[in-house]
């Protein structure tokens, strides 16, 4: 059975691949850096191998637990877990609980990232060489650990998608891991900075790396080093850990899929205000505004949306920690404008968010200009205001009230270009996006290299069409200019209003072109 299903796995990948270059692009470069990632580790590791056994142990045991942690947050928060063989699609197939769990297992183990960690794995060997106890200790614990790997990314991402709960429960849960994974630049900054200070107070190092050991994301990683140091009995502990952590993530995994799938799921019923439009009964009854009210429901309500908007307080953060904490100098003060950037650039593939829902909008007949004018008018109405009371916020914090007009000027224009540039880019692309009520942590194979793509090309265009706005703000806070600010708050408002109308206009007019093309791709997601 899970054999069948390996073949199945791995014909659905490439029926994926084909259908889109793009993906197929974007799966040989994700090849590409594992490659080039395990050459690296193997060069580092063999180095490793000749010092002495201190520092062997320390950095085998480090890099274990920095693989672990990475399998945990990368594939479930940043890369997305493979939706090959997702739970949800073997529940039909004639299986018990445990082989699909074995076949999810096994096709973690066979996609990139773990054929890269089984690969990278072995290459520990090449430090344990000249201790023939440590690497017959790693013939039994380095499999135990790519195990763990595999199976505590799939068992967490289970927990934190809220497996077995509601849909509203699954998107509060997936809003709070993305705010962890929004916020984990600066967390693990603060981590470094509290290492380096312990150290400069006499902690050593090596204290923190043994403590490390014995933690359910390193103990199997420090078992061959300690049989190499003869500390057989805590090696023999740490084993014991090891096995044990292996042991919960399968029965806490076990029981979500079993709740998830097996049971049927729980009902729940719906409420419906009677004679509450919402945002429909507020809006013009037009195209524009239909599709306004349509928007601005999925940005207060959607939480696929509310997600983005979670950037928006995490640039003031981010410029903080790279401040070093400075609240009254001229990058802090300035935040708002990293700020805006963020903002208007977040609508750039809105049409992703529809999915095959898409094609009731092409039945409306809707022309594009409408449709673009009132998708962004709804995202203006959300992200203009939080611009507005960030740069309020960090110059209130900042003390810097002379550099008010500055900041919104920069600010504003940053995001009427951003939501532009939008308008445009979600006419012209789509990228494959959870359904709604889905985990937000599936990504079809390929695909995070296209969504980056897109967004880095959005990101670089933004940042050019908005330099207009944001040099004379950028003179106005780090080099004083006088008037200035009130150049940029002029230039800004015109300028990104003229920004906002061109891309109304032209991604009309690409909107009214490509839309069949459009729908075809969200389709070929929906089949991935």
């Amino acid at each position: 059975m899970v054999a069948t299903v390996l073949k199945i796995r791995f014909r659905v990948l490439g029926n994926t691949l084909s259908r889109s270059p793009l993906q197929l692009v974007g799966f040989i470069f994700g090849v590409i850096g594992a490659l080039w990632m395990l050459l690296l580790v193997g060069v580092g590791l063999f180095f490793v191998g000749t010092h002495d056994l201190a520092l062997a142990r320390s950095v085998v045991t480090v890099a274990g637990a920095v693989l672990t942690l990475g399998w945990v947050v990368g594939p479930i928060f940043a890369a997305g877990l493979d939706t090959t063989l997702d739970p949800a699609k073997l529940a039909p197939f004639p299986m018990t609980t445990r082989q699909m769990m074995v076949a999810i297992t096994a096709g973690g183990l066979t996609g990139v990232p773990g054929i890269a960690t089984a690969i990278g794995s072995l290459a520990v060997f090449l430090v344990w060489v000249r201790y023939p106890v440590a690497a017959v200790a790693a013939v039994v614990c380095v499999p135990l650990g790519v195990v763990t790997c595999v199976v505590a990314s799939r068992a967490v991402a289970a927990l934190a998608a809220g497996i077995g709960g509601g849909r509203r429960t699954r998107e509060i849960i997936g809003l709070v891991g993305f705010a962890l994974l929004i916020f984990a630049s600066p967390i693990f900054i603060g981590i470094a900075d509290g290492l380096v200070a312990a150290s400069e107070r006499g902690v050593q190092l090596q204290a923190i790396v043994s403590a490390l050991s014995w933690t359910p994301i390193a103990a199997a990683w420090a078992v061959p080093g300690d049989v190499a140091a003869g500390a057989w009995i805590t090696g023999i502990l740490k084993l014991a850990i090891a096995v044990a952590t292996l042991t919960v993530l399968w029965l806490l995994w076990r029981r979500s899929l079993s709740a998830s799938v097996v049971a049927p799921p729980a009902r729940t019923a719906s409420r419906r205000r009677s004679g509450s439009l919402g945002w429909f009964g507020v809006m013009p009854s037009n195209p524009v505004g239909a599709t306004w009210a349509r928007s601005l429901t999925s940005w207060t309500r959607d939480f696929r949306y509310l997600r983005q908007l979670l950037l928006i307080p995490f640039a003031p953060i981010l410029v903080l920690v790279y401040s070093f904490g400075d609240l009254h100098g001229p990058f802090f003060a300035a935040s708002g404008l990293l700020v805006g950037f963020f903002a208007g650039i977040l609508a750039y593939t809105d049409v992703s968010y529809d999915g095959t829902a898409f094609a009731t909008v092409m039945q409306t007949g809707i022309r594009g200009r409408d449709d673009r004018l009132g998708r962004m008018l709804g995202a203006a109405t959300v992200s203009i205001p939080l611009v507005l009371l960030a740069d309020v916020v960090t110059l209130a914090i900042a003390g810097r009230w002379e550099l008010l007009p500055a900041i919104i000027g920069g600010s504003l224009g940053l995001t009427l270009v951003g939501l532009g540039v939008s308008a445009v880019s979600s006419a012209l692309l789509v990228v494959p996006t959870p359904a709604p009520g889905d985990s937000p942590f599936k990504r079809v194979p390929g695909s995070t290299f296209t969504m980056f793509l897109a967004f880095f090309l959005c990101w670089a265009l933004v940042a050019v069409l908005a330099l207009p706005a944001v040099i004379p703000a950028a003179m106005a806070v780090f080099f004083d200019v006088t008037g200035a600010g009130w150049v940029s708050l002029a230039i800004g408002l015109v300028w990104g209003a003229i920004v906002f109308a061109g891309g109304v206009l032209i991604g009309g007019a690409r909107f009214d072109a490509s839309a069949p093309r459009l729908l075809a791709q969200l389709r070929t997601f929906k089949g991935a």
